[in-house]
């Protein structure tokens, strides 16, 4: 019994440890149809406690797998807490060279991760970082949910 506790224990203080890298991760899905509207765009507030730190932000990407296309154009808007706004158009790859998925795929299910910002500085205060899509068609097909993850880089 002893064993078992521990071995429980060992683990819970692992994954603690693990999930302090993550210092804001959301995300949101799309329903049983898959589409991502184009008029839904995300938006996601997180807190900047410590700039001494370095961070990575990451966009998450999940799709059925053998998606259609390529890549997904994205807008991204970042309002640091001084009120200064950045705004980015990314084409997330979404295959490589050869057509084949870059994100991690199970079943029909495909996770991929894109770093928008790499090992900065961020400024303390509140972040607010708003994704959209500029797909042509009303929606971005065969989408099951994006999100956005903060990341203390170690």
């Amino acid at each position: 019994m002893k064993t078992k506790t521990f071995l429980l224990l060992s683990l819970f203080a692992i994954l603690i440890s693990c999930s302090k890298q993550n210092l804001f991760s959301r995300f949101d899905t799309f329903g049983e149809e898959n589409r991502w509207q184009k008029s839904d765009t995300k938006v996601y507030d997180f807190t900047i406690d410590d700039d001494s730190q370095l961070y990575n932000v990451v966009f998450r990407f999940s799709h059925v797998y053998d998606y259609q296309f390529p890549s997904v154009p994205l807008n991204v808007l970042i309002e640091s807490p001084d009120g200064k706004t950045e705004e980015l158009k990314i084409d997330v790859p979404i295959k490589d060279d050869s057509g084949k998925d870059l994100g991690e795929c199970a079943g029909d299910v495909c996770d991929l991760k894109y770093t928008i910002e790499e090992k900065t500085k961020l400024q303390k205060g509140i972040y607010k970082i708003t994704i959209s899509h500029s797909f042509e068609g009303p929606y971005l097909p065969n989408v099951i949910g994006i999100g956005l993850n903060v990341e203390n880089v170690k």
